[in-house]
């Protein structure tokens, strides 16, 4: 075979072979180009998908951070509309304490230059436009009350829209009038303010005063003088009562330092200027008299001169002494009482105490004394009758425990010195007769002893001379002669015997009977 031939077919595939040889390198290279190409692709793909992820996070976080912007523009748009209500309600409350203390400076201040005050009821009823007539007719308003006071029963309601605004509320106003001071009237107003927001501030541009009623919560003026005159008259009879318990320290609170007592008649007679003198008069009369009481014989009368209130009255005044405390006296006095109201007490300025007649409605001292002694005799002549109806619980009431009893003469001689045998001697005198009859021979003899105008005790003596029928025989009747002595011991303005004697100075046959001797 020919070699050239053989070598063709080699260099061709040589050719061949370097042919596929250096496109199979250049594929490589080319596919390591790409290779590396779509790394770097990889790289900025991931660092875009990186960016995105941090621009996507940074978007959610933006639209929350706008979500909660929004949410606090509302929250502040809120509060920006809670706080204009509350300036808009503090402006309202702040119109009506203007009122309240009655500064009209301050109240026009709250207007604006064209506002309008409209005004229903009472003497002010009226539309009123401008702050000229609007300053008029709230110095009239003023000009009628000496205080105000106000309160709201409810919550006023408040509503805003843009630069407008508006208060709506039921006002009760307190009131004293100039006219009537002591008088507390009352006026409720349904009540609207409208205020437009101006020059940073809310400003009344309308306003309307609608009162829907009024009147009077505390005593009328007229009520009120009634209870002046009413107090200035109980003071009058307290007065009385004071001098009638006969009580210095209430007395005497009731005068004005300057004030004047006139006493005319009686041993207190004169012209006593000053508390001092005063208190002194009155010690004095106190000292005389050991009680008091008093009545008005007719109302006392009251009239007002000059803001000066004066009592007059007839007074009975009915006493007892110190010296004879067992009479009672009576004085009858023309009174005069001038108060005058000193920081809000009456106080008594001149007193006059006129008397115009005096005597006893009672029995003197010495009737009563006189009384006494009679109730003592009278005891007496009760013993006696006791003894002759044979009583002996009768007898023995009249006496106390601790007496004593002297038979002097007879059977029944003896000294007998307690309460059993008393009872026990009368107890056999009555069994030795069945009847007994007895009279005095001549009045009895009466000695007292007295204190305080009051007898305390006293002594009876008399000659009684009993007749007694024995009880062993009806037709034997005999006599009995006694000296009696009895003593006595008031108490609770009974009369107990405390020492009898009983001196038999004589007896025998009724037939034979004879004088004492």
């Amino acid at each position: 075979m020919n070699k050239a031939i053989y070598v063709i077919p080699i260099v061709a595939l040589l050719i061949i072979s370097g042919a596929l040889a250096f496109g199979y390198v250049n594929s490589q290279s080319q596919l390591s180009a790409k290779n590396s190409q779509n790394s770097v692709l990889s790289t900025e793909l991931n660092k875009t998908l990186s960016n995105y992820s941090v621009l996507q996070s940074n978007y959610l976080s933006q639209q929350n951070s706008i979500k909660s912007y929004e949410s606090n523009i509302q929250t502040l748009k809120s509060e920006l509309s809670r706080n204009q209500t509350q300036v808009v309600l503090n402006d309202a409350f702040t119109h009506w304490d203007y009122i309240s203390i009655e500064n009209i400076s301050l109240v026009m201040s709250q207007y604006s230059n064209n506002a309008t005050l409209k005004w229903i009821g009472g003497p002010l009823s009226g539309i009123y436009t401008g702050v000229n007539n609007i300053s008029v007719t709230w110095s009239k308003f003023f000009s009628l009350w000496s205080a105000v006071w106000f309160y709201t029963p409810f919550t006023p309601t408040v509503s805003i829209n843009g630069n407008s605004s508006s208060v709506i509320s039921t006002v009760q106003f307190v009131l004293t009038s100039y006219k009537t001071p002591l008088e507390v009237d009352y006026l409720n107003i349904s009540y609207s303010l409208g205020f437009v927001y101006s020059n940073g501030g809310w400003f009344i541009n309308n306003e309307t005063w609608d009162i829907k009623s009024h009147g009077i919560i505390s005593y009328s003026y007229a009520e009120y003088s009634s209870l002046i005159l009413n107090k200035i008259m109980n003071y009058s009879f307290s007065h009385w009562d004071y001098i009638a318990i006969e009580n210095v320290s209430l007395l005497v609170p009731q005068y004005n330092n300057n004030a004047t007592l006139v006493w005319v008649g009686g041993p207190l007679s004169g012209v006593h200027t000053g508390i001092q003198n005063i208190t002194a008069t009155w010690n004095k009369f106190f000292s005389l008299w050991s009680a008091v009481w008093f009545y008005t014989l007719s109302p006392p009368t009251l009239s007002v001169i000059n803001n000066e209130y004066y009592i007059n009255a007839q007074v009975q005044w009915v006493l007892t002494s110190a010296e004879t405390p067992l009479q009672v006296n009576s004085i009858l006095t023309n009174y005069t009482i001038e108060f005058s109201y000193v920081n809000g007490t009456p106080l008594i300025m001149k007193e006059i105490w006129h008397i115009s007649s005096a005597g006893f409605i009672s029995y003197t001292a010495k009737e009563y004394e006189n009384l006494q002694a009679q109730a003592l005799l009278n005891a007496s002549f009760s013993h006696w009758n006791n003894i002759a109806i044979e009583n002996i619980s009768l007898v023995m009431s009249q006496y106390h425990q601790n007496s004593t009893l002297s038979w002097i003469g007879g059977k029944l001689a003896g000294n007998y010195t307690n309460y059993s045998e008393i009872q026990s001697t009368w107890g056999k005198f009555f069994n030795a007769w069945s009847a007994i009859w007895f009279y005095s021979e001549t009045p009895p003899m009466i000695n007292v002893n007295i204190s305080g105008g009051e007898i305390t005790s006293g002594t009876v003596t008399a000659d009684i001379q009993f007749i007694v029928q024995s009880s062993s025989n009806s037709s034997v009747f005999d006599y009995i002669n006694v000296l009696y002595t009895i003593d006595f011991n008031v108490s609770n303005n009974n009369f107990y015997i405390t020492n009898e004697i009983f001196d038999n100075v004589g007896s025998g046959p009724l037939s034979q009977v004879g004088p004492f001797t």
